[in-house]
C-alpha cells in the first residue's frame, strides 16, 4: 500500500457494463479511505452513488478520434484536472483519449493496460504515457479472467485485498444512493440489445409470455423506443419507460429477479445482488465472453440464445426464484 495520502482520478470511457466492472475496485478503494473521482463518458456517468466517489467529470471529447481538435480537448480538459493534484490516475480505458487524458493530467503514478507483443506498437505508445503498466491480451483471454478481475489490477500497490470482493454488503451501496422498495416481481429487460445480439423479435416475445406466469414487469429505457413498442405491439403488453438511470436502477435493485440479455441490466443486478438469468449469443468465443461478463456477485443463470432458450431461461428463472 502507498505510504502518503493517495488520490485516485480513474478513467472509464465505456458503456454502463463496462464501467460497472469497477465496482470492486472502487469498494477496495473506499475500504482504504483513498477519495476517487472519475471521469466517465455522457451515457454512464450516472451509474454510480455518491458512495462510490467523490465526484464526477463527462470527457469532453470524443472516442476513438485522434484528429487534432480532439487532441487540444484531452488537453484542456487535463490541464483543468491537474491542480486537483491526484497522486494516481488509473486508466481503466484502451481508448487513446484516456491515456492521452493520464497524460496530460501529469499525476506521478499513472496505471494503464498494454497489450505487449499482441499490439507492439500500441504498446510502445501506450507505455510511453504510463509510469506503470498491466498487460492485458489483445483479443480474448484464453485464462477466462472476469472482467473485474482484470480491472481490479489496476489498484495494485493502493489497496490491501488481494482480490474483487463479492460482498454485495459492499459492492451494493455503490450503485444505489437509496435503498428502493422491493417488488417482488420478475423484471424483463426489453432492449435492442435482443436484436443486436441477433435474436429474434419473436423469441424474446416467447420470453415474455412465460415470464408472465412468476409476475413480470417489463422495462426499457425510453430512449429505446421504437424496438419497445415494437415488441409491446407483438406481446400485447404494457412495458414500462425510464428517462432517468437512477430509477432504472432501482427497478432492478428491488425486483426478485431479472431476465436480460448481455447488457448493462445485467451487471447492474449483478453488483447488487438481483438474481439474473443472462442471455448470451451463441459462438466460437462463447464461453469466453461468458466468463468474461457473466453477472459478478449476484446468483446467476447463463445461457446461450439457442433454439429453445426462452423455455431454458423460465426453467433456470424457476430454479433462482426457488
Amino acid at each position: 500500500m502507498a505510504d502518503s495520502s493517495p488520490s485516485v482520478l480513474l478513467i472509464r470511457l465505456d458503456a454502463i457494463g463496462d464501467a460497472l466492472a469497477l465496482t470492486p475496485l472502487l469498494a477496495a478503494l473506499r475500504q482504504n479511505a483513498i477519495p476517487v473521482d472519475l471521469v466517465l463518458g455522457q451515457v454512464n456517468a450516472t451509474v454510480f452513488s455518491s458512495a462510490a466517489r467523490r465526484r464526477v467529470d463527462v470527457a469532453p471529447f470524443a472516442l476513438r478520434a485522434g484528429d487534432r481538435n480532439n487532441r487540444r480537448a484531452i488537453a484542456r480538459f487535463g490541464a483543468s484536472l491537474a491542480p486537483r493534484g491526484y497522486s494516481h490516475v488509473l486508466v481503466a480505458t484502451e481508448d487513446p483519449g484516456g491515456l492521452r487524458l493520464a497524460a496530460a493530467v501529469g499525476a506521478p503514478h499513472r496505471v494503464g493496460f498494454v497489450n505487449g507483443w499482441g499490439k507492439p506498437l500500441k504498446t510502445l505508445w501506450a507505455a510511453s504515457r504510463l509510469t506503470r503498466r498491466v498487460v492485458r491480451t489483445a483479443g480474448l483471454d484464453p485464462r477466462a479472467p472476469h472482467e473485474c478481475e482484470v480491472l481490479f489490477q489496476l489498484g495494485s500497490g493502493l489497496i490491501a485485498e488481494r482480490e474483487p470482493t463479492r460482498d454485495l454488503a459492499r459492492l451494493r451501496p455503490l450503485l444505489l444512493d437509496l435503498e428502493p422498495p422491493r417488488d417482488g416481481r420478475v423484471v424483463v429487460q426489453v432492449t435492442d440489445k435482443w436484436a443486436r445480439l441477433g435474436i429474434d423479435d419473436g423469441d424474446v416475445v416467447a420470453l415474455l409470455q412465460r415470464v408472465q406466469a412468476f409476475g413480470m414487469r417489463p422495462i426499457a429505457a425510453a430512449s429505446e423506443r421504437a424496438y419497445a413498442d415494437r415488441i409491446a405491439h407483438r406481446a400485447a403488453l404494457a412495458i414500462e419507460r425510464f428517462e432517468r438511470l437512477a430509477e432504472w436502477k432501482a427497478a432492478i435493485g428491488g425486483a426478485a429477479a431479472l431476465v436480460a440479455p448481455d447488457s448493462g441490466a445485467v451487471h447492474v443486478a449483478g453488483m447488487v445482488g438481483t438474481p439474473t438469468v443472462a442471455i448470451f449469443p451463441p459462438g466460437r468465443n462463447a464461453a469466453l465472453q461468458r466468463a468474461r461478463w457473466a453477472p459478478w456477485a449476484a446468483p446467476s443463470r447463463v445461457l446461450e440464445a439457442r433454439a429453445g432458450w426462452p423455455h431454458a431461461a423460465a426453467a433456470a428463472l424457476a430454479q433462482l426464484l426457488a
